[in-house]
């Protein structure tokens, strides 16, 4: 699979446990891209009704560069609706949250045993 240009580095790949049954066997492999402010907004609009599952699983599916070989065209909402299963949703999720720690500036990633992550730390001593 080539990946656009457009994001290097802003990807991250993985396999699906269940996988999307689709023209007769399940796709698992899977590249997610960062998710942008038009993907939730999208989802909405074309949802505006929809309860936020709805909404999530359609903002995965415009963040879905890959889904096994699944034709780009028919990777649609409903498809994810009716073959995604709860398990395989949640690995789109941490991916999601891969991408996020990856575009997170160095400040914002916390550190372990630092003291000054403890607000009790100096009284703690004491």
């Amino acid at each position: 699979m080539t990946v656009d240009k457009r994001w290097d580095g802003l990807t991250e790949s993985g396999e699906l446990a269940v996988g999307v049954y689709f023209a007769g066997s399940r796709h698992k492999s899977f590249t997610l891209r960062v998710p942008m402010a038009g993907d939730l907004v999208g989802a909405q609009q074309d949802n505006p009704q929809g309860p936020l599952q709805l909404i999530t699983v359609d903002v995965f599916r415009r963040q879905l560069l890959a889904l096994g070989d699944i034709p780009a065209a028919s990777l649609t909402t409903e498809l994810l609706l009716d073959e995604l299963t709860e398990t395989d949703l949640a690995l789109l999720g941490r991916a999601d949250e891969v991408l996020e720690k990856k575009l997170a500036p160095p400040s914002a990633v916390p550190t372990t045993g630092d003291v000054s992550n403890t607000p009790l730390s100096d009284t703690a001593i004491a």
